[in-house]
């Protein structure tokens, strides 16, 4: 246990001051960075389960949130060594309410004075999605600062920050039925087993603080009753109304000093704030006020002799609250009516009459558009704090939920917008008629390239999302395209299904889509293309088994053969599904493919060594390293230059459908059909990560451009964002309904654009860091 004395973080333990079943309340000295004395609430030994920490943590945090004059203010927070929360709050060093009105023997109009700021101070914490639960005189504290009264709310939500009971009277939690103390409870919080409780539970126990602040007493007698018998008396019993509460304390006074003053008293509370008072105290909570504003406002009005809501507005009512109002001015027209002829006092009464209807009417209708409008602020902040409280319990789709019912409210505020980005919505969806292939961006970020098995590539604007251009190829599908590093050239790879016709890659000219010449040499399907970095050289991956390099420094003309000069990758069995260098998009302005007879027909280096099909090639971005994957199970590392075989990746149990090279060259990972991605050292093949989360098959993998994520995309219909450097899932972009083919970040990292075999690509804006 702590004591006086003992040092928590920045502050010493002065002495002890109250004391729950949870916790402990000190008074504190801070020393730095500024000197004063504060209270210090500390969990008790033994409470510190996982449960009671994360919810004495989640109830710090909607304490903190609130800011307001008249709730006790949550100044710092933090845990001791042994890792035991605490929290500071304001040291407020008062008597609670129903002492203060007794010992200052104030009148009835300065204690509504008194309780009006506390209504205020409740609606605050309402509208931050925080109902306390438990209000009573002892949680409401008055302070005198500079000779006012200042009335404090403390322990807001204890109740909620714990799920064991409060030691003697002050809590009752017993089979998890009500929480609070007894005799300020609602009936529907002395319902066992009631979880439906609302912020008019409040405005019930404000109505019992009402009550005893207007009598002395609590509406129901409960010394020496049992749980039991309290409950029904809450549920079933209606209470006296105050007035007739004091009369009866009149009757049994003997004192006539005292008998006069409960007089004035009675008179005072009858009527109004009697009509007041019941109204919070109404067993069906669809008929008390519907916020504490709403409670505080009518209190208001009371004091400014103003029909209040909660009576029934009468014409003599409505005509004795504004005689109260204008008492001189009914003194004059008194004596100016009685010289008048009956006619024209009935006219003037009838004029009167009429005007006061109608301004009754229309404060009615501003009442009540005030009321919905609370009611609805009420509502979406409500909501916002139970997507917090979802997005804490990896409940994504309860999050979705919560923010497409409040995407129509007109006052949306910035909270709103944050957990839209922090769900990675996705920002446009583009079309295709076949399965979309693949998708990159062009280098400065403007334009995006989607490829098909419909023969089509599409050119959109990324800001709008707009189709630019529509380039068809011979009517094979297109499988893979990539802009050269200069953005001059694109290479595109192209399955072509009549066997006497060889399959080629092809190269275009970006800015105008004329098609400048084939590469010719492979047997089967074209299924990746990737520039090196320099642009020299291609790599072009086919189901023919091999990978070929070719060398792009002498462009053939129209009537020449090209002779490629670097490494065929070859496998031995039939074909290499796609190519993970990184490049920018097509950007062929929708002209019609054009034949070309140039064609370079001949590769030279051959990397033997895998046992299956190849499915994925990649040049590292320092041009020194080739990678590749293959249905054998294994990805493996070749000497650019040479083609000689550097290592071999070999831990995967399933086919590796996809590599890539992180930025600096330093890094490869690799996906596979067995739902796990891998992260290797390059050269040495030394494996560093494995990332687990996918329930399919990974076929497409890339590294953000600044290397710190790495993107994932599976046949779960999930993209995955890891952090490259430890491993750790840090979201899942959901909205795919079919398996993921590529992933591609734009080059600037604020963007990514996803292909599937559902005919769509969808682009994505980067969260930043939680």
């Amino acid at each position: 246990m702590h004591a006086a004395g003992n040092i928590i973080g920045r502050y010493r333990l002065l002495e002890k001051i109250g004391e729950g079943g949870f916790a402990a309340v000190y008074v504190a000295e801070q020393k730095e960075p500024v000197q004063r004395q504060v209270a210090l609430k500390i969990l008790k030994h033994g409470m510190d389960t996982q449960a009671v920490v994360a919810r004495f943590e989640a109830e710090r945090q909607a304490l903190a949130m609130m800011d307001h004059p008249n709730i006790a203010r949550v100044l710092d927070a933090g845990a001791t060594e042994a890792g035991r929360p605490f929290f500071v709050m304001e040291l407020v060093r008062g008597q609670k309410l129903s002492d203060y009105c007794k010992r200052q023997q104030i009148s009835v109009r300065q204690r509504l004075q008194l309780f009006i700021q506390v209504c205020r101070a409740v609606q605050h914490a309402h509208q931050k999605g925080v109902i306390h639960r438990d209000l009573k005189p002892s949680n409401i504290l008055v302070m005198e600062h500079e000779g006012v009264a200042v009335p404090k709310v403390i322990d807001f939500g204890i109740a909620k920050a714990t799920e064991q009971p409060l030691s003697g009277s002050e809590a009752l939690t017993g089979l998890n039925a009500f929480v609070g103390t007894p005799p300020y409870l609602s009936p529907e919080q002395v319902q066992f087993g009631a979880r439906d409780i609302d912020t008019r539970s409040d405005i019930y126990s404000l109505g019992v603080v009402l009550y005893e602040l207007l009598t002395g007493q609590s509406p129901f007698e409960v010394t020496g009753r049992d749980i039991e018998t309290i409950c029904r008396m809450i549920r079933e019993v209606d209470p006296l109304r105050p007035s007739v509460a004091l009369a009866k304390k009149l009757d049994y006074t003997r004192l006539p000093s005292s008998r006069s003053a409960s007089r004035e008293q009675v008179a005072a509370v009858r009527g109004d704030l009697d009509c007041i008072v019941m109204k919070c105290l109404e067993k069906d909570r669809t008929r008390r006020y519907e916020t504490a504003n709403g409670l505080a406002t009518d209190l208001q009005r009371h004091l400014d002799h103003e029909p209040v809501i909660a009576r029934p507005p009468s014409v003599r009512y409505r005509f004795f609250k504004t005689w109260q109002r204008h008492k001189p001015a009914f003194a004059a027209a008194g004596a100016l009516f009685a010289t008048l002829v009956l006619g024209i006092v009935m006219t003037t009464w009838q004029a009167i009459e009429a005007n006061h209807a109608r301004s009754a009417e229309k404060a009615q209708r501003v009442r009540a558009d005030a009321e919905k409008a609370d009611a609805q602020r009420l509502l979406y902040n409500a909501n916002m704090s139970l997507a917090q409280q979802a997005w804490e319990q990896n409940n994504i789709g309860r999050v979705q939920e919560l923010l497409k019912a409040t995407e129509r409210w007109p006052n949306r505020g910035f909270e709103w917008y944050y957990w839209q980005r922090q769900l990675h919505l996705p920002l446009k969806t583009l079309l295709h008629p076949g399965p979309v292939t693949a998708g990159a961006f062009s280098p400065d970020n403007s334009r995006m390239v989607t490829t098909s098995e419909d023969g089509l590539a599409q050119v959109w604007e990324t800001a709008t999302g707009r189709k630019l251009a529509t380039f068809r190829g011979n009517g094979a599908p297109i499988y893979s395209a990539a802009f050269s590093p200069d953005g001059r050239w694109v290479a595109t790879g192209e399955w072509v299904t009549n066997r006497g016709q060889a399959s080629t890659a092809s190269i275009w000219d970006a800015a105008t889509g004329r098609l400048l010449f084939s590469l010719k040499g492979h047997t089967g399907a074209v299924w990746s293309v990737a520039f090196s970095p320099d642009g020299r050289r291609l790599v072009t991956g086919s189901d023919d088994r091999t990978a070929k390099v070719w060398d792009l420094t002498e462009s053939p003309t129209a009537s020449s053969t090209f002779t490629p000069a670097t490494p065929t990758l070859e496998g031995k069995e039939s074909r290499t599904a796609s190519s993970a260098f990184r490049p920018p998009p097509l950007t062929l302005e929708g002209q019609e493919p054009r034949t070309a007879s140039s064609a370079l027909t001949h590769s030279t280096l051959t990397l033997q060594g895998h046992h299956g099909r190849i499915w994925s090639v990649a040049f590292s971005p320092n041009g020194q390293w080739i990678a590749t994957g293959s249905l054998d199970q294994t990805a493996k590392l070749w000497d650019a230059a040479t083609g000689r075989e550097l290592a071999t990746l070999a831990s995967h149990s399933d086919k590796v459908w996809a590599v890539a090279f992180s930025p600096d060259s330093q890094r490869l990972v690799t996906g596979s059909g067995d739902t796990l991605a891998k992260v290797w050292q390059v050269p040495s093949g030394r494996e560093l990560l494995t990332l687990h989360g996918h329930s399919a098959g990974i076929g497409a993998v890339t590294f953000s451009p600044d290397g710190k994520r790495i993107a994932t995309g599976s046949g779960d219909r999930t993209v995955k964002l890891w952090d490259a450097a430890s491993g750790r899932e840090v979201a899942t972009l959901r909205g795919h309904t079919s398996h993921l083919i590529s992933v591609a970040f734009s080059p600037n990292g604020k963007f990514l654009l996803s292909a599937s075999d559902d005919k769509t690509a969808k682009l994505w804006e980067m969260p930043e860091d939680r």
